[in-house]
């Protein structure tokens, strides 16, 4: 599973705002989404470090902790287990705007 997680059109599946979402409802440090993140990238534990400016042995110990807080074994699960998290999520947090309404629609006057 070392491939970017991509929608249909060849997008990554999550806006960042959707990824802070995700973490709060996961219980997921600034710093654990964003190894969660890189392994949704595809990236090993040797470029995740590289990516976060972290050491491999730093991002080892991250994952381990992250997989015991989410109860998963294995990166495929720790997927899965985001995924069905999002599903989850009601309607306006998944947009990532954290059950706000958006601009355009708190401008409206009422008629």
């Amino acid at each position: 599973m070392r491939e970017t997680v991509l929608n249909g059109t060849g997008h990554a599946v999550f806006v960042p705002g959707e990824w802070r979402s995700l973490a709060a409802c996961l219980g997921l440090s600034p710093r654990e989404c964003g190894i969660v993140r890189a392994v949704f990238d595809g990236n090993s534990e040797k470029d995740a470090a590289e990516r976060l400016g972290l050491s491999p042995h730093t991002v080892h110990t991250y994952l381990w902790r992250i997989y015991r807080k989410l109860r998963v074994q294995s990166r495929e699960e720790l997927l899965v287990r985001v995924f069905a998290e999002f599903r989850a999520l009601p309607p306006l947090k998944r947009a990532g705007n954290g059950g706000t309404r958006n601009r355009q629609e708190s401008r409206r006057r009422p008629l």
